[in-house]
């Protein structure tokens, strides 16, 4: 986790020299888990868009399990 963290250190010091009031502003946000996670449902739905409908439809039908299919990739 402490290369995680570096590369936000990394980014944010970045952020305050281009831009100060910017990251001042993010402090005020609190629940940076949630926020996180709907990021990644967006960036989940910026995938689905790129996939043709039949494939979608097999998803969304439960016929295609995603997680599934990535694991298989994965090892492959």
């Amino acid at each position: 986790m402490q290369d995680e963290t570096q590369i936000l250190k990394d980014y944010l010091a970045g952020l305050k020299t281009g831009n100060r009031s910017a990251l001042a502003q993010l402090t005020a946000l609190q629940d940076w888990s949630d926020i996180a996670q709907r990021e990644i449902e967006r960036r989940a739905t910026f995938f689905l868009q790129k996939l043709p409908d039949d494939v979608i439809q097999a998803i969304a039908s439960r016929d295609i399990d995603v997680r599934s299919v990535i694991g298989e990739v994965l090892i492959s």
